[in-house]
């Protein structure tokens, strides 16, 4: 309790001078290693799951609290929960063709107890998934000065914006971080970057060097600003670990409306299979063309014997879709889809692979779109709910659904039905 208390403290200290400047941006977000994008394995390990707040004035200086959750049951069995309170005022300036962006970061870390344990578990109850009891490596609440800055510099293609970012952390006796990328930003919405991450540890304990040791290496990373509804992920290649947040931002509903057109559409969806499982959906739209990943991953709702077993089947897609207006508000689509499905078993910990394989797909998508493009906006963003149902099949499967344990037999195909709900996000860049 008393940690809570202090957490709300600190939170009401940092936001109260706040209170005399214009609040442009309020958001809030979840985050989680199920987001894989179907690369990597989701272990639910590692950085596991968080709570995200990002307080902008004035879009001078943000304000961003960040409450997260790790785990190790892999390496040392234990686990902490830490919590990092950082403000950051980025300088902009142009110089030779290139715009630079300085942004330095003051702020803090605690690491420690804060009962994130029970969070997690309960919210495991809740879905029906077995909890995770780690003890804690340090118990005491341990307090870090941070001191860091980034650096990025990039040039236009057109409307795409494309460069280099490097950046640095120092956390005063626990870690330094040292990150550099490249960078491709669509508009004002869609960031890419791809680069190389180093994480040094200094006192913190047995499970802090492990989460070192797993998030530096090759990454890769993305994040969307639509608006409304904001999605992030990155990937650590070295651990095949993911993380993902998706959130909202209260205050683009206050913003005025400059939405004209889309350039592109970007989508997220939840479709479930026949076992219950939540297929998700991240893709990227350019007029009829799409680019598209699917996965669903973590233990098997038909495994009722609770075996050591996670999967994840994803797919890979691209292809074509077409809608019609029906009504003012009823738009039935049509979207054609090849590529490739992964299929992998694993068992968690210790950790072996059991099955690694990719096999051809092609799939049929149909649904209705709700609202007109333009109809519903927010800011430079267009929103469109709708219903899907998927028909795939997958090539070649036969042998393959021979070899592999029978609990997962059934996740193969060759044919998958899923039926859910989905939003796509129309962004005008201009």
């Amino acid at each position: 309790m008393k940690h809570r208390s202090l957490l709300i403290v600190l939170m009401l200290i940092c936001l109260n001078p706040l209170s005399a400047f214009k609040v442009t941006h309020l958001h809030m977000g979840t985050g989680n290693d199920w987001y894989t994008m179907g690369l990597g394995d989701n272990l639910d390990d590692g950085l596991s799951f968080g709570g995200h707040l990002m307080v902008a004035i004035d879009n001078l200086a943000f304000l961003k609290i960040d409450a997260l959750g790790f785990t190790d049951r892999a390496n040392t069995g234990y686990r902490y929960d830490q919590i990092n309170i950082n403000l950051n005022s980025p300088l902009t300036f142009a110089l030779a063709g290139i715009t630079y962006t300085v942004t330095p970061l003051v702020g803090m870390t605690l690491a420690g107890d804060f009962d994130f344990e029970r969070v997690q578990n309960n919210v495991h109850r809740g879905l029906n998934l077995a909890g995770l009891d780690l003890p804690y490596d340090n118990t005491e609440t341990q307090y870090h000065l941070n001191l860091g800055s980034t650096l990025e510099g990039t040039f236009p293609l057109g409307w795409i914006r494309v460069g280099l970012q490097a950046s640095y952390l120092h956390t005063f006796g626990r870690e330094n971080s040292l990150q550099t990328v490249a960078v491709m930003k669509f508009g004002s919405s869609l960031t890419l970057k791809a680069g190389y991450s180093l994480m040094h540890n200094l006192t913190g304990g047995e499970a802090h060097q492990s989460m070192m040791d797993r998030l530096s290496g090759p990454t890769f990373s993305y994040y969307f600003d639509g608006g409304l509804v904001t999605n992030s992920w990155i990937f650590h290649a070295n651990s095949g670990s993911s993380y993902g947040v998706i959130g909202i931002d209260v205050m683009q509903l206050f913003q005025p409306a400059s939405y004209d057109h889309s350039d592109f559409v970007y989508s997220l969806d939840s479709l479930y299979d026949k076992f219950g499982h939540s297929n998700r959906s991240f893709s990227l739209a350019f007029g009829p063309i799409i680019i598209q990943t699917r996965h669903k991953s973590g233990p098997m709702k038909n495994d009722t014997e609770g075996s050591n077993r996670r999967m994840t089947v994803a797919s890979w897609m691209m292809g074509y879709q077409k809608e019609w207006e029906a009504t003012a508000l009823v738009y039935p689509y049509l979207k054609s889809l090849w590529g490739f499905q992964r299929f992998n078993l694993y068992q968690p910990v210790p950790y072996n692979t059991l099955t690694e394989e990719i096999r051809p797909a092609i799939a049929l998508e149909a649904g209705i779109k709700f609202g007109r493009d333009g109809q519903w906006v927010a800011k430079n963003n267009s929103y469109r709910p709708r219903i899907s149902a998927l028909i795939k099949y997958v090539l070649d499967t036969r042998t393959l659904k021979q070899s592999v344990e029978s609990v997962f037999a059934p996740h193969i195909g060759p044919w998958i039905f899923l039926v859910g709900f989905g939003l796509d996000i129309g962004h005008d860049p201009h």
